[in-house]
């Protein structure tokens, strides 16, 4: 087995031990949905399964009382190791002897509607963003990141990002945004989607910190559309 096989072998693993628990979350931010800024049970909730597994876990960060920010430790008691949070990224500084190691962020949301609760599917995308900062193998630095973010869109104007959009296997005629959707996020298909898709995310990161090729093609087509967007001067 090669060694990126392997690696993506012992995330698959790794998921398949978290599974119940990533299951449990989904289901349990389904059953108590809270509106954006108002998330206080839900971020308790992401930060316990997080420490449980050996993160550090700071909630309340960057002026919001329900956003989180979790980190690995380094082995050496340095930079963390990895990082998942609800925030967006900020500038690195290019005296950093750390800001030139690969390094990605995994941003969770865990708000929901008001009256129709997880129609947007954010608890299979908090289970999904969880899932894969615990079975992803840890970069070798990150840098800690800006202020918070509510759309990915804010994250991507500012570092190369990736959106990606999984099917929750239900029927064609039930769309986002409404309750028959957030009905769907705790059945099994979307519960084993949730899994999967935290498998992709994990690898993909793992592809990021080891091919430097990519890392190179993922800036140049950055730049390429414009670069950071830094607002008015």
């Amino acid at each position: 087995m090669t060694g990126a096989a392997s690696v993506d072998a012992e995330v698959a693993a790794t998921l398949e031990t978290l599974r119940p628990e990533l299951a449990r979350l989904a289901r349990e931010l389904y059953d108590e949905p809270e509106i954006g800024f108002a998330e206080h049970a839900s971020a308790a909730r992401l930060a316990a399964l997080l420490t449980s597994h050996g993160a550090e876990v700071e909630v309340g960060v960057f002026g919001l009382p329900t956003a989180l920010r979790a980190t690995f430790p380094a082995a050496d008691g340095g930079a963390p190791a990895a990082e998942t949070s609800d925030v967006e990224a900020s500038d690195v500084e290019a005296s950093d002897p750390e800001a030139s190691a690969p390094h990605f962020a995994i941003i969770a949301e865990y708000d929901a509607l008001p009256g129709i609760g997880h129609a947007c599917g954010h608890n299979i995308i908090a289970g999904v963003a969880v899932g894969a900062f615990l079975a992803a193998p840890p970069p070798p630095a990150v840098v800690p990141q800006g202020g918070p973010s509510t759309d990915m869109g804010n994250v991507s104007r500012i570092v190369p990002s990736i959106h990606p959009s999984i099917g929750l296997g239900g029927p064609d005629d039930v769309f986002p945004h409404n309750a028959d959707f957030a009905d769907l996020t705790v059945l099994p298909p979307a519960l084993d989607a949730l899994v999967d898709a935290a498998a992709a995310l994990a690898a993909t990161a793992v592809d990021y910190v080891a091919d430097p090729d990519l890392r190179a093609a993922a800036a140049s087509e950055f730049e390429a559309s414009g670069g950071p967007f830094r607002g008015e001067s």
